[in-house]
């Protein structure tokens, strides 16, 4: 989970990866992700279904103060705190977005707003 932390939470940018690198030049055929340019989506960007499981399993580490840490990253009114954010978000700051896009220029831009899933957080009682 520190390598987790090392290599893909990206607090500055407030988001925490899928992977990294994503694929792009690779003679690996990881299935549609490839599809998506690097840093979008699942080919490395933010994916928040896996971004929660992170903060969950530090959370069940009992690591809750770094868990506390990294859901507030995910937080989507943290987002849009000032006019630079909601610009760069774009999409609803109340809505937890399936991914956020970690490729300049669009990095911290939320994509797929009230997907599957995305209304809500599960974060443990404990944390």
């Amino acid at each position: 989970m520190d390598s987790v932390d090392q290599r893909l939470v990206r607090r500055d940018e407030r988001l925490i990866q899928l992977f990294d690198p994503p694929f792009d030049k690779s003679a690996l055929q990881p299935g549609y992700i490839k599809g998506y340019a690097p840093g979008v989506r699942e080919n490395g960007g933010q994916y928040t279904h896996g971004a929660i499981w992170t903060v969950m399993a530090f959370a069940q580490l009992g690591e809750t103060e770094r868990a506390w840490e990294l859901f507030s990253l995910l937080n989507p009114i943290r987002h849009a705190t000032d006019l630079p954010g909601v610009n760069r978000y774009k999409v609803e700051p109340y809505v937890v977005a399936a991914d956020v896009y970690g490729v300049a220029p669009h990095t911290g831009r939320g994509g797929w707003s009230w997907y599957t899933g995305s209304a809500g957080l599960d974060v443990p009682a404990d944390c």
